[in-house]
């Protein structure tokens, strides 16, 4: 399957790779890091893998399954972040707030 890996935050520089569907996510991970930080992981060091659909939201990639297990089709979006940590264990995230919000916090900068 063709998939398009995003390097950038506004999505203008990117690049496809061409995976079985049978890929590892892990050795998924390995590879991008390799491509895309041109180094592989130093110690703490941990990459974080999400995929999108062309017109959807983006989702968090685990490493225990393949590709298309995963939920990644043909034309997909992946990206891939660094993380530091000094445990193994992915942190479980509870949701996602803009950095920048419209309006104020109550009894701040009024």
């Amino acid at each position: 399957m063709i998939l398009t890996v995003i390097k950038s935050r506004q999505e203008r520089d990117w690049f496809d790779i061409d995976a079985p569907d049978d890929y590892p996510v892990l050795q998924l991970k390995e590879m991008l890091g390799m491509r895309v930080y041109g180094e592989a992981p130093r110690a703490g060091q941990q990459y974080i893998l999400e995929g999108k659909f062309p017109d959807g939201l983006w989702f968090t990639i685990r490493d225990q399954q393949n590709i298309a297990e995963a939920g990644l089709r043909e034309g997909c979006l992946v990206r891939l972040q660094r993380a530091f940590s000094t445990t193994d264990e992915e942190a479980p995230v509870y949701g996602r707030r803009n950095l920048f919000q419209d309006g104020t916090i109550e009894g701040i900068g009024e």
